[in-house]
């Protein structure tokens, strides 16, 4: 029997290549982006985090955004930012937080941040929940 000339013509290993290739390098390229999109936003909170000035915080709004990171939960916040030194203003920011952790995550409830002066769409969740006191000796 005779096999049809498309199979002869090597334009089906074209098409089967050109598949497979797309098929591969759109997942590929999504998450590649989501990963960079991550690890930036965890290198700016890091930075943020050693040089940011410290204030606290309310809990306005919390989203989940369906990033998880060894089971952890990210988390994007609307948050009361309230300073010392300045006005008050709201920021938005996303955290990854433990799963023992996610119910201190309500309006309402307060957190520390630290947030970039010049820019203060900039802001890093230090810690939640009440803020910590070092012990008195």
């Amino acid at each position: 029997m005779e096999l049809p000339v498309i199979l002869g013509s090597g334009l089906l290993t074209v098409v089967i290549l050109l598949c497979v290739c797309v098929s591969t390098i759109i997942p590929m390229s999504v998450a590649g982006f989501f990963l960079y999109r991550m690890f930036k936003n965890m290198g700016q909170n890091s930075s943020l985090i050693k040089s940011g000035i410290q204030a606290p915080a309310v809990i306005l709004n919390a989203e989940d955004t369906g990033a998880s990171m060894n089971d952890n939960p990210q988390v994007r916040l609307t948050l009361q930012v309230n300073p010392a030194d300045r006005p008050s203003f709201q920021a938005v920011t996303t955290t990854f937080v433990s799963r023992i952790r996610i119910g201190m995550i309500t309006p309402g409830s307060p957190a520390m941040v630290r947030f970039d002066p010049n820019d203060t769409t900039k802001v890093a969740v230090e810690s939640l929940g009440a803020p910590f006191t070092p012990p008195q000796n």
